[in-house]
């Protein structure tokens, strides 16, 4: 049997190689072309080859005319660069201007980070018509808050009166960028309040995400599985916080931190790349090291007095063009960053692009492997230099999750290959993202829908009461923690030690070492021991959440001891990768579909799903079914299942994202 596992792990670890896209790109995709959309006999794949085909002959006959065809690509290039998504500058704010105008419900109070918010560009007359838009939207959205503009004499004025230790460092910076930068690192260490530069778009109530005893408040911009990678994106860390956009209290160490860190470098060369100089010098490299190091020093005191929240990128990070496929539509994006660049200088990467520089982008493009090309070009760069990254360093991303609290993540791409390593890299770069665990579907999921709030919210509690809720594969914690947060009795089974580590942290950092029991074996849960020893702890057992991560149809054997003894949990949620199944178990799909039949016998007769399947062709259909007896899931995108449907399913589910199923209980 053992032997048998270590084959099926290896043909996972084989297909995974090959199946998965690059995790950049957010979304897994099948070669077997599964969920293609096809049309008139084409394929998108067939599509793409005949355009290959085409830009191989424009090579072909590229050293007959070079000239000829370095214009009409540049013109296909103009054409692609056109094709923005990005939305007219306020259009979020002018479709409901009067909603916008309404207080935040949180907005009453006091806030150690003042109701400010600073702005700056180089003179009042410079502004263009897009950049008082923009401005426009911070003045809608928060209208209980002050805003203060900044020419450059004004910044220079203000680090005279009131930094003159600072003044010099700041006259010697040679770009007014790196002075911009400078300066909305003392503004907000001075008064406090939020920065944001003039190219940022507000699109919900800073009240909304600066919480009454929050210090300091910042974003992940993008994290990246290797060196290569970030510096082919122009990005100076393998996982690096944004500065167009931050808050903080007056007097935060860790803007001390960076200021002394541009005071002691002001003139020092860190590249002779003069982009990548600047942003080690002034920008995002310089932030996130001082941020990085001050979150460290407060996780290991414990003094929080001056605490550091840090942001998933949808929040503050999006890209106009949606890249990592979180687009600025998205209705968790408080604010869209339209990246003017003008500061930037188009020979500051790493020299001038020939005109077959710009032939290969577009090719590489179509290929749909240009993060692989730019990497080996990277690679080749006589400039490149990148931080060494400690392989054991945890992240913080403060999740959407109300009360809010921290997970710890690792660094995308430091684990050993395996099973448990490629869905650690997946979830964790999905928390980054989102700060939700990783749920794939075409539209994201509207407030109240995504699973987490179904399951505990849907959870009657009386004044007083406490739900008892079991946690079967952990991962990072983010399902433990937010229930152990709401005032929950927590047992929590983690045995992957590429995730223990991350998850016991978040609890001791979130103070939550009382409230969380953890168990690491999953073999007592496949036995059933566990189960009746939680029996004997309680008598009820109110939700529980199955990930077994291959190993969900053993745990589901020890869990029917529950079941068997008349002891039915409200609501049972399933995370399940079929891959990962398949690799534990031959006959994964029947085994699936007889495990769900069995639960419906049972009385979990209000099902719903979420997850790639509900997007795929016909799965709605099968589905609907299911309709008409009262539902959980009435009115959210979820679909809904019976025991008519429930091989369809699982036939349809996605073969490395996980599928959720919640199966709800007559008694709830």
């Amino acid at each position: 049997m053992r032997a048998a596992r270590q084959r099926a792990h290896a043909r996972y670890d084989d297909d995974t190689a090959s199946s998965f896209r690059d995790p950049e790109r957010g979304v897994r995709e099948r070669n077997d072309g599964k969920y293609d959309k096809i049309s008139s006999g084409k394929t998108v794949e067939s599509i793409r080859q005949k355009t290959l085909a085409s830009v191989r002959r424009v090579f072909d006959g590229a050293r007959a005319r070079p000239k000829t065809t370095a214009i009409v690509l540049m013109i296909i290039l103009l054409m692609y660069a056109g094709r923005s998504s990005e939305e007219p500058v306020g259009a979020a704010v002018g479709a409901s201007a009067a909603a916008a105008r309404r207080p935040s419900a949180r907005a009453s109070g006091p806030k150690l980070v003042p109701r400010v918010i600073h702005q700056t560009f180089k003179s009042r007359a410079s502004l263009t018509v897009a950049n008082k838009a923009a401005m426009e939207t911070w003045r809608v959205m928060n209208p209980l808050w002050e805003v203060r503009f900044y020419d450059d004499d004004d910044c220079e004025r203000f680090v005279g009166d009131h930094f003159p230790e600072y003044a010099e460092a700041y006259a010697s910076l040679e770009k007014k960028v790196e002075q911009s930068d400078f300066f909305r690192y003392l503004v907000v260490l001075k008064h406090g309040g939020v920065y944001a530069d003039i190219d940022t778009e507000c699109r919900r109530s800073l009240d909304d995400v600066v919480d009454a005893k929050d210090t300091l408040v910042v974003g992940w911009e993008d994290e990246f599985a290797t060196d290569a990678r970030a510096y082919s994106r122009h990005f100076v860390r393998r996982r690096q916080m944004l500065n167009w956009v931050f808050a903080g209290a007056p007097g935060h160490p860790a803007l001390i931190a960076v200021a002394e860190h541009i005071k002691n470098g002001a003139t020092k060369v860190f590249t002779k790349a003069s982009n990548r100089n600047t942003l080690e010098r002034t920008g995002p490299g310089a932030f996130t090291d001082a941020v990085m190091k001050h979150f460290e020093y407060v996780r290991v005191s414990g003094e929080k007095s001056w605490n550091v929240k840090v942001l998933p990128k949808v929040i503050f990070g999006t890209h106009p063009l949606g890249e990592e496929g979180v687009s600025q539509s998205h209705p968790d994006v408080f604010v869209a960053h339209k990246y003017s660049g003008g500061w930037k200088q188009k020979t500051g990467w790493n020299g001038r692009r020939s005109w077959t520089d710009h032939v290969a982008i577009l090719y590489h493009s179509i290929r749909n492997d240009l993060p692989r090309y730019r990497e080996r070009a990277a690679l080749r760069d006589e400039n490149f230099q990148m931080p060494a990254v400690d392989k054991d360093r945890m992240y913080p991303v403060n999740v959407m999750w109300s009360p809010s609290f921290d997970l710890l993540n690792p660094l995308l791409g430091t684990a050993v290959p395996g099973i448990d390593a490629e869905v650690r890299g997946s979830e964790g770069y999905w928390l980054t993202l989102y700060g939700r665990p990783r749920v794939v579907m075409q539209k994201p999921l509207r407030a109240g829908e995504n699973p987490a709030e179904i399951l505990f919210y849907s959870l009657e509690r009386t004044p007083g009461e406490s739900a008892v809720f079991v946690d079967i594969g952990a991962g990072f914690g983010y399902y433990s923690l937010a229930a152990a947060l709401m005032g929950d009795v927590v047992h929590a089974y983690e045995w992957g030690k590429k995730f223990l580590p991350h998850f016991k942290a978040a609890i001791e950092h979130n103070n939550l070492v009382d409230k969380i029991k953890i168990g690491t074996q999953h073999e007592t849960l496949s036995s059933g021991d566990e189960f009746k020893r939680l029996l004997g702890l309680h008598d009820k057992i109110d939700a529980m959440r199955i990930a077994g991560r291959g190993f969900d149809c053993e745990i589901f054997e020890g869990f029917k001891t529950l079941l068997e003894a008349g002891k039915h949990p409200r609501v049972l949620m399933f995370e399940s990768r079929t891959a990962l199944v398949r690799a534990l178990s031959a006959e994964m799909d029947e085994d699936v579909a007889i495990m769900f039949e069995y639960l419906w016998n049972q009385g979990y007769t209000d099902v719903g799903h979420v997850g790639p399947a509900c997007d795929g062709r016909g799965v709605r259909k099968v589905k609907s079914q299911s309709r008409g007896q009262k539902s959980k899931f009435e009115g959210t995108s979820w679909c809904r299942a019976d025991e008519s449907s429930f091989k369809g399913i699982v036939n349809a589910m996605h073969e490395y994202e996980a599928e959720v199923v919640m199966m709800f209980h007559t008694s709830a």
